[in-house]
């Protein structure tokens, strides 16, 4: 079975439990469900409560962290304790692509975020987009003994290794098979082996041939298979590979074959 460990379920158009039994009979499980804000993060809670091939990752996006309180942070700590079905905090970090929430705003939520998953001892997953350096630094300023899982991958060389060298996991989705996309597949070819993670960001994301069409988790399969191609393995080898990865990222079981 190959993992999606980046998914919005709540974000599908569809049936929840008719899209994760699709997935799983395509051979994608177990799915990751990330919130972006309280109410989503409380549906990824409920959702996995109710499917054992399904975990929450409960966080509060960085481009809806305007107007975040107090409050907030102290309502996502009691989702993340409710259930041992949460696996994670996020996503966070820093988004300067659309100009939605002041740069100040999300890196103090993203320090927030960041000692949330310390004080729960649970990974952390990191929304980078366009802010490069500032994501570094704060994770490198923060205390981060626990895994950390850099979103849909989208930084440089320099950053890679930068990456590699704390240690962090790199996720990568379905613009790895898109045709102008070598950069990325240089990149996949280069992240350690013992790091690598395959998602969909479902409904975001569509890999080819579905690019510009609503994302399922069943395809990250097809991200699995393109990130095989890249690193020159059999595709039962790379499941292999992404179902140990992901076991070790977010301390859950996963499925072999």
């Amino acid at each position: 079975m190959i993992p999606d460990s980046h998914a919005h379920l709540d974000l599908i158009d569809r049936d929840p439990g008719e899209v994760v039994s699709s997935a799983r009979a395509a051979g994608v499980s177990p799915i990751i469900t990330i919130g972006i804000n309280l109410d989503s993060s409380g549906s990824a809670v409920r959702l996995a409560a109710l499917r054992d091939t399904v975990y929450a990752a409960v966080g509060i996006h960085p481009n809806d962290t305007s107007n975040l309180g107090p409050e907030d942070m102290e309502a996502l700590e009691r989702l993340a304790r409710s259930s041992d079905r949460v696996v994670a905090i996020g996503e966070t970090g820093l988004d300067y692509y659309r100009d939605r929430s002041p740069a100040g705003t999300q890196k103090k939520a993203f320090r927030e975020h960041i000692r949330l998953a310390g004080d729960l001892g649970k990974a952390l997953v990191v929304h980078d987009r366009e802010a490069h350096a500032d994501t570094l630094e704060i994770l490198g300023d923060e205390e981060t003994e626990f895994p950390v899982i850099m979103h849909c991958f989208s930084g440089d060389e320099r950053m890679l290794a930068e990456c590699e060298n704390r240690g962090y996991y790199i996720s990568f989705a379905g613009p790895l098979t898109f045709k102008k996309s070598e950069s990325t597949r240089r990149l996949a070819s280069l992240a350690p082996l013992d790091r690598l993670l395959v998602e969909t960001d479902s409904p975001f994301l569509s890999p080819e041939p579905y690019r510009g069409k609503p994302n399922l988790p069943e395809r990250a399969r097809l991200v699995a298979v393109e990130l095989a191609h890249v690193r020159l393995l059999l595709p039962d080898e790379m499941e292999a590979v992404l179902a140990d990865n992901t076991a070790r990222a977010f301390g859950i079981q996963t499925v072999r074959g």
